[in-house]
């Protein structure tokens, strides 16, 4: 009975170990379209979390007049999804980026609605304002818990 809580314990080690890698490379992915996006102007990042649907984020390469020179975008839900570029945003003004646009694409919903927070977030920042970060799942079930404590 040992050997099986054994084989157990490491086997969730090694799954865990195995997420935290691939999560690991994920990121890399997105800091290198970031660093070759920033090197060239602004970047408007957009998300919309998933939970245990289909997540999205999108990050646009943005020059002084609002004009998108670079696009990529990552949309799955596990960490198997890596980040692609797209052209298809490019010269085009973030600003006039809206769901009349979004409505003649083929992207997933929750691409459209990462899509329409990086523009959200685009003229935050141009206004100076803070960009509220999104609460998690689990910051969302937490403040649930504490709403019917009370």
């Amino acid at each position: 009975m040992e050997k099986s809580y054994m084989f157990i314990i490491l086997f969730l080690g090694a799954m865990f170990m195995l997420q935290y890698f691939l999560t690991f490379l994920q990121m890399n992915s997105f800091k290198e379209y970031f660093r070759k996006f920033i090197k060239e102007g602004k970047v408007a990042i957009g998300i919309k979390k998933g939970g245990f649907r289909s997540g999205s984020i999108v990050m646009f390469g943005v020059d002084e007049n609002g004009t998108i020179r670079n696009a990529a975008f990552i949309n799955g839900i596990t960490v198997f999804a890596r980040f692609k570029e797209n052209c298809d945003f490019n010269n085009i003004n973030i600003k006039d980026i809206d769901k009349e646009v979004l409505a003649g694409t083929k992207f997933p919903k929750s691409l459209k609605q990462a899509i329409l927070n990086a523009k959200e977030n685009y003229l935050r920042a141009e206004r100076g304002e803070e960009i509220p970060m999104a609460k998690s799942p689990l910051q969302k079930f937490s403040g649930l818990i504490k709403k019917e404590a009370a």
